[in-house]
């Protein structure tokens, strides 16, 4: 059975053959890069061009459109149609009145008839 400090000893060997090979790897990388940069005449002003133009730290937050009233009882009892019915809209088709009388018209001055509910 090994002890710790033999296995630490061997992670750490590990550890030193992995960066000899990410170095090698990496001075590879760096030589073949040049060659292609030099074959294509691509300058490194090209690449910091490119990396800015696709790199954005933060998406630009989507613009909001505020909703637009559909339906109207009162100035204060309003709906846009999107979402759960406001307790307003029940009541109404409870009484089975249609939802349509109270839809918003061209006219956004003129509120709809009050009914007396």
């Amino acid at each position: 059975m090994q002890t710790i400090a033999e296995i630490e000893a061997q992670i750490k060997e590990l550890q030193e053959k992995k960066a000899k090979i990410q170095s090698q790897g990496k001075r590879k990388a760096i030589k073949e890069i040049k060659a292609k940069m030099a074959e294509y005449g691509i300058t490194i002003d090209d690449l910091q061009v490119k990396l800015q133009e696709k790199v954005s730290i933060h998406k630009p937050a989507k613009e909001k459109v505020p909703s637009v009233v559909k339906y109207r009882k009162s100035e204060s009892e309003t709906w846009v149609g999107r979402g759960p019915k406001p307790k307003w809209v029940k009541e109404i088709e409870a009484k089975g009145l249609n939802i349509e009388k109270f839809r918003v018209g061209t006219n956004d001055f003129e509120l709809t008839p009050r009914l007396n509910l």
